[in-house]
């Protein structure tokens, strides 16, 4: 069957390269992720996100109702198919957010200098004393340690434990609002990874086929362990992406790395936990951690925040776009701006926009693969030939870095490289397919095919050809496990050029 021509065998119809095929392999590489939400939850404007350049729809489960995110789900799936693109969607659990309780009318003013006590609570009842809706509250806080409310704008110190009662004095004062967010950075909290609600989500998640799950306040491996036992108890194999957000969990960052799938920088609560200053040191840090293992990494928080309400960004963040660019971020998202905001399109173009103008500039410099980076005491097989399928694409000018896999761990060691050249997964899993949608650099196709059959090495460059990714003349690199159909990992690559 070897040496056919195309025109001769019929090959499966795959979805998922348009972009390939429009623009001949020139592909933005860092991806983009949007939040859903009012403003972008109708047919129209989805419709346009994904145009836009959308890849990853983030389901916010601190909001909305589980028929809402089902409609949302129906409608990504249905959209992104007539595009012609595959767009994935993350499940983001809200977590245990502990909150103080309700407030009587437009806030309780608390003032600099003064005591107050916080004591369990959902209701404002008695003068003087903070409702906050956390049980264990007066056994994890130890004298001494900060507390911060509404973001970080209000802060307080703990000076006694008495009974059920924790005695606090304000450092900074102002009007405090009903249900605001309550941080403890120097405190260990005994608070449950998962809660009630988040339970219940999670199963709704897993029955309705989300592509990601995100645990929210991650604070060591065992949180993350105790979601993906979870989910493996429930029939499924769904890859979790930890949210890093605490301060122990930067203190767990290597342990909590190597078990997730995936790390997201939570800037927001991260920059209350840790002091703002301290959160672009964090974000460099769990990128390079997730770089080292191979693991996606996500930047989220006030990327584009000022065009909530106004057409353009500020320089600002179009500079802090593009340094997440520039710290390696596999994926930069976008949450009120798309949820809420006035311009959820534009924001998307404005994103897209920026990581290309990064990416033509970048690519343009000498590609130096730092094996420092990455140090390891010993290399298997197909780590060394991630490697050095990155410098042979780059020596040979390739069109593509063409992986063969059955889980995609290849295409994502060869993503952790950062090579200038695009790189296509071609698994027959159709999850696999829709998770590589995170990796950078990385566009998918499905191909049933390819396990059954040698042949698909030789035939590969001319069925890129038909599908117009390569032209005659370019040059390919190719990575598979052989023998194929003994499905063994990544053990060989191949140089070919198009005839």
């Amino acid at each position: 069957m070897s040496n056919l021509d195309i025109s001769e065998k019929k090959f499966p119809v795959v979805e998922g390269l348009r972009d390939f095929q429009e623009n001949r392999g020139i592909v933005r590489h860092c991806k983009i992720v949007g939040t859903l939400g009012p403003s972008s939850s109708n047919e129209k404007t989805l419709r346009e996100l994904i145009e836009a350049g959308l890849d990853i729809a983030r389901l916010n489960f601190s909001h909305g109702t589980h028929e809402q995110h089902k409609s949302n789900i129906d409608l990504v799936r249905r959209l992104s198919k007539e595009a012609g693109r595959h767009v994935a969607i993350l499940q983001d659990l809200q977590g245990p957010k502990i909150r103080t309780g309700k407030m009587p009318g437009a806030g309780l003013v608390i003032k600099t200098d003064e005591r107050y006590i916080l004591s369990y609570g959902i209701e404002h009842t008695k003068e003087g004393v903070i409702p906050i809706d956390y049980r264990e509250l007066v056994h994890d806080v130890k004298v001494g340690q900060k507390v911060l409310m509404d973001d970080g704008l209000f802060a307080l110190e703990v000076e006694k434990i008495e009974g059920a009662n924790v005695h606090v004095r304000v450092i900074v004062g102002g009007l405090l609002k009903s249900r605001k967010g309550v941080n403890f950075p120097d405190s260990i909290l005994s608070l449950p990874a998962m809660t009630e609600k988040d339970s219940r989500d999670l199963l709704f998640g897993i029955s309705h086929g989300v592509d990601f799950v995100a645990l929210s306040f991650v604070q060591t491996a065992a949180d993350v362990e105790q979601l993906k036992k979870m989910i493996a108890a429930l029939g499924a194999d769904i890859p979790v992406i930890s949210k890093i957000e605490t301060l122990r969990a930067i203190d767990d960052i290597e342990n909590i790395c190597k078990i997730s799938d995936g790390l997201m920088v939570a800037r927001g609560d991260l920059g209350v936990e840790g002091s703002v200053e301290r959160v672009p040191g964090f974000q460099k840090l769990i990128i390079s951690t997730a770089a080292k293992y191979a693991r996606p990494c996500i930047i989220a928080t006030q990327m584009l925040e000022s065009m909530i309400e106004n057409p353009a960004a500020s320089l600002a963040e179009l500079a802090d776009v593009a340094n997440g660019v520039l710290d390696g971020a596999d994926c930069l998202m976008l949450s009120g701006e798309v949820a809420s905001g006035k311009y959820p399109v534009q924001c998307v173009k404005q994103m897209a926009s920026i990581i290309n103008e990064v990416e033509a500039w970048t690519f343009k410099r000498p590609v130096r693969y730092e094996t420092s980076l990455f140090e390891r005491d010993t290399w298997v097989e197909n780590e060394a030939i991630a490697r050095a399928a990155c410098e042979a694409a780059d020596a040979l000018n390739a069109k593509a870095i063409v992986c063969l896999s059955l889980t995609g761990t290849i295409a994502r060691t060869i993503a952790k490289w950062r090579p200038k050249t695009p790189i296509i997964a071609i698994s027959p899993r159709k999850d696999v397919v829709q998770r590589m949608v995170i990796v950078w650099g990385v566009y998918a196709m499905q191909n049933p095919l390819f396990y059954n059959t040698d042949v698909l090495l030789q035939d590969l460059p001319q069925l890129l050809k038909s599908m117009n990714i390569v032209q005659s003349g370019d040059t390919v690199v190719i990575t598979a496990g052989i023998p194929i159909n003994q499905m063994r990992p990544t053990n060989m690559i191949k140089i070919n050029t198009i005839q």
